[in-house]
């Protein structure tokens, strides 16, 4: 079955120009103009992505964003003019699986379009349904991740991150290694995505254990999920 991409910007030049790139990438498509006609044809035709504008009129994307994050884990790439690093912060924070800053490349935006719906795919079926290290527990079936049997509520990106840390418990992991298994090929570069990504990782973790660390990080080379005690790494 062909995959849909939802589209919401208010642009109509620029939306059509995204939607001829999607559709000749070979996906349905779908265009919403603002916030509410964004949630309205999502409950409607439940996408398979969601490529979501910021700056829009009525609900901006901040606020799409999170209401869809209180009942979906669809993927989200988020489409900002805005470069700094405070808003790409704050969208990874709320739940944005990737983000692009206009003015943006078409070929990139495929690009980044086809590694979301990748990572989102089902898991292998050779793959554990479940991974545990000491206190943490991911289940892969479920799609829920725990630590001393209290739920953390991650967003897909930071469950797959968890997931691949669990994967190689003890070891280290390098920052391309990680960005290539978590984000995919196109990625293996992109320090900066990973280290935000972390820091938020990190901070739910905290808030469900306060005071240990299981995330270390190698200056440098990556990071390795330890034991809480082998550690007290804080960014």
């Amino acid at each position: 079955m062909t995959e849909r991409v939802l589209i919401v910007e208010d642009e109509p030049e620029f939306a059509g120009l995204m939607q001829l790139w999607v559709e000749r990438a070979g996906y349905e498509t779908a265009v919403a103009a603002n916030g509410t006609e964004a949630l309205r044809r999502f409950y409607e035709l439940h996408p398979d992505l969601v490529v979501l504008d910021v700056a829009l009129p009525g609900i901006d994307g901040w606020g799409i964003l999170e209401r869809l994050r209180e009942f979906s884990r669809v993927p989200i790439l988020l489409v900002t003019a805005r470069s700094g690093e405070a808003d790409k912060v704050r969208g990874l924070k709320l739940g944005a699986d990737d983000y692009i800053t206009k003015p943006l490349s078409f070929p990139e935006l495929i690009a980044r379009i086809e590694s979301a719906l990748r990572r989102a795919g089902t898991p292998s079926a050779e793959r554990p349904r479940a991974l545990r290290h000491g206190e943490i527990l991911v289940d892969l079936d479920d799609h829920r991740a725990y630590v001393k049997d209290t739920e953390v509520r991650l967003t897909p990106t930071e469950f797959r991150l968890l997931a691949f840390l669990l994967e190689h418990a003890g070891q280290l992991v390098k920052h391309g290694q990680v960005l290539g298994a978590v984000w995919g090929a196109g990625y293996t570069a992109d320090v900066h995505l990973l280290r935000m990504t972390i820091r938020n990782l990190r901070l739910k973790l905290d808030s469900v254990a306060p005071g240990e660390s299981y995330v270390a990080t190698e200056y440098g080379l990556g990071y390795r999920l330890v034991a809480p005690s082998q550690t007290r790494a804080s960014g």
